[in-house]
């Protein structure tokens, strides 16, 4: 985004630097044509009617003498007078008299009988030109006759270098500015860009500050609810639980209907207690101890335990461990916590049986644990909510357990993906890094074999 704005604002500079640049080149190109054009027709007409009087008396020798004296003007790059075939009869340079002109603004001057001003451009001159057509007049025609309409031109050409290497030093001091310009307000946006992310990092912290002083006292109120409950549920349980075990060793269990009642308070006791244990877990989480572990290991016993208390699931258990993965560290209670919870939420979603697949897997720099079951799956939905604490979709639960298990796989610096569908089973898949940060050592306690 910022990378964007400083560019649409450099883009948009040059732009308007672009046209500030050539309107006023453009200005002054203009107004030294119209300044130099004014300074040639003033000195043409000037000329003129200086050699009016000395041409009507005769006085040629007067004539070529003013052109001569008015050649030596600053600028003044050429001053003729032609007869009507274009050849030099009078001049500021008399080693042009009686030469061809190459002029063609003194030919068009003589082909339309009317004043021609342009540009002429040879060899190392580059010249603005104007002609003015000498007409026959009746006070003429004593020494020229009446046949003629035309005597001759005068022409009068100004140097145009001068201006045009001024006009370039213009454009180069205009350059030079624009880019100083430039350079500033690119400068200035850096600064502002940085000033803006810098104020949009500090609201950010400020935000996140805020959010986790606001979960931290979510938490400390859940924690103590929490203790409350254990201390009020805990021995109560207990005691369910120890009164159903005498209960169970006194009456006939071959009686299917007693049986399944104790089966029942064992159950709802299990339960009862695995509520109060996430309550716990998620309020008061523990700090990680790091320890060397076979993550199959691991696995393979806790799917045990799970399976000892679930004999009856009428799951079919599939198995793929691969016997590559090395020891890694972690710590083995938070991780069991991970599988208990996930292979208890694949268990759930079959309760009519199914078939259950978990399979490990080594990767570059980590670990796979993928948990894939055939039961009921999740709506596309539900997906992006199943991990926030306390989104259950079960007619029973707080909705802790996926929470925990994402809280613990990020303590490990890996993350836990979920594919699934409705009606087309899901499959939770864990990534655990191989090796931990030196930074996130530090940020737990480490217990060496």
């Amino acid at each position: 985004m910022r990378n964007k704005f400083i560019l649409m604002l450099a883009v948009l500079s040059l732009i308007f630097l672009v046209i500030i640049i050539s309107s006023h080149s453009v200005y002054h190109y203009n107004r030294s044509i119209k300044d130099k054009k004014e300074k040639a027709w003033a000195l043409a007409k000037t000329i003129s009617k200086a050699i009016e009087l000395p041409m009507l008396e005769g006085e040629m020798q007067t004539v070529q003498d003013i052109l001569g004296t008015v050649g030596q003007l600053e600028d003044l790059k050429r001053v003729h007078i032609t007869d009507d075939k274009g050849v030099v009869r009078y001049s500021a340079q008399p080693e042009r008299i009686n030469t061809p002109t190459g002029s063609a603004i003194i030919m068009q001057a003589i082909k339309k009988k009317a004043e021609v001003d342009d540009f002429e451009h040879r060899e190392d001159d580059y010249i603005f030109s104007l002609a003015l057509p000498i007409n026959n007049e009746e006070r003429c025609y004593p020494c020229h006759g009446s046949e003629k309409d035309l005597l001759g031109v005068l022409r009068v050409g100004m140097d145009w270098i001068p201006i045009r290497n001024t006009l370039m030093r213009v454009l180069q001091r205009d350059v030079l500015v624009a880019m100083i310009f430039y350079l500033g307000i690119l400068i200035l946006s850096f600064l502002f860009q940085r000033l803006y992310n810098n104020a949009e990092q500090a609201h950010t912290h400020l935000q996140q500050a805020q959010e986790q002083l606001i979960k931290t006292e979510k938490m400390a109120a859940i924690g103590q609810m929490a203790a409350a409950i254990s201390h009020d549920l805990r021995n109560p349980l207990t005691g369910i639980k120890m009164a159903a075990y005498y209960l169970g060793s006194k009456i006939d269990r071959t009686d299917l209907e007693i049986d399944n009642i104790l089966k029942d308070i064992e159950l709802e006791i299990e339960y009862a207690s695995n509520v109060v244990t996430n309550i716990l877990t998620y309020s008061r989480p523990a700090q990680l101890i790091y320890k060397r572990a076979d993550i199959n290991k691991i696995i393979e016993d806790t799917m045990h335990f799970v399976f000892l208390q679930n004999r009856d699931s009428h799951i079919e258990l599939i198995k793929n461990y691969d016997k590559n993965i090395p020891e890694m560290l972690m710590d083995n209670k938070q991780i069991k916590q991970v599988i208990i919870n996930l292979l208890a939420n694949s268990m759930q979603a079959m309760p009519d049986g199914g078939k259950l697949t978990i399979q490990t897997g080594l990767k570059p720099e980590e670990v796979e644990i993928k948990i894939t079951d055939t039961g009921a799956g999740i709506e596309l939905k539900n997906l992006e909510r199943i991990f926030t604490r306390f989104f259950t979709t079960k007619a029973r639960g707080v909705g802790l357990g996926l929470s925990i298990v994402s809280n613990i796989v990020q303590k490990h610096g890996g993350f836990i993906e979920v594919n699934s569908g409705l009606d087309k089973g899901a499959c939770f898949t864990v990534h655990l890094p191989i090796h931990i940060s030196s930074d996130d050592r530090r940020q737990v306690d480490y217990e060496k074999d």
